[in-house]
């Protein structure tokens, strides 16, 4: 896909963001402000997936707190975390990606013009972005389950053997005319075409 001198300055805008993002993680209450939107959408996802696959959620919170030498800015606590859901309930925040890749997409068909309104669109893109990753805690939980690792062994087969693959169309190989395909050039101008008859 061409990209635009605009567009690609929307998404060297959207990598400059997600970079403050990071770099502001030791000033806390300015990190924690920033990245509230995707916080809430974070926290969204563990509860949404959580509820229909009997997690039982217990509480939810985006309220910030200190938590060893870091801190927490939010979580959803689960009464029934099993085998068949852990997976699903840790990893719910990648949720978050293809909604992202839709709103940028959705902005550059637009032909983005760099306006406040589009500066919050950049913001809430980078937020969903920035809170799709699991957290580790996400990840510890998500690796109690079989199925985690059953998907995880899925995808590499299917990788390895997706890269590994012949082309199914390398068997069907033109043949050369050697020798011929010379003279199977360009006939040149003014031809006739028809059978020739000799008249006796």
């Amino acid at each position: 896909m061409d990209l635009s001198l605009l567009e690609l300055t929307y998404l060297a805008l959207l990598v400059g963001l997600l970079l403050v993002f990071q770099r502001l993680k030791g000033s806390f209450l300015l990190f924690a402000l920033l990245v509230l939107p995707g916080t809430f959408c974070h926290e969204l996802c563990h509860l949404c997936v959580g509820a229909p696959l009997r997690g039982r959620p217990k509480n939810f919170t985006i309220l910030p707190k200190r938590a060893g030498q870091g801190y927490v800015m939010g979580s959803v606590t689960f009464a029934n975390v099993r085998w068949y859901n852990a997976f699903f309930l840790g990893m719910a925040p990648l949720l978050l990606l293809p909604a992202a890749y839709g709103l940028l997409v959705w902005r550059l068909r637009g032909h983005p013009t760099l306006t406040w309104s589009e500066g919050l669109a950049l913001y809430l893109i980078a937020n969903l972005i920035y809170a799709a990753l699991p957290s580790w805690q996400d990840c510890k939980i998500a690796a109690r389950s079989p199925i985690g690792w059953l998907l995880l062994a899925a995808a590499m087969a299917f990788g390895y053997f997706r890269w590994h693959a012949p082309n199914p169309l390398e068997q069907f190989k033109v043949p050369r005319l050697s020798g011929l395909h010379a003279s199977l050039g360009d006939p040149g101008a003014d031809i006739r075409l028809g059978q020739a008859h000799e008249i006796s």
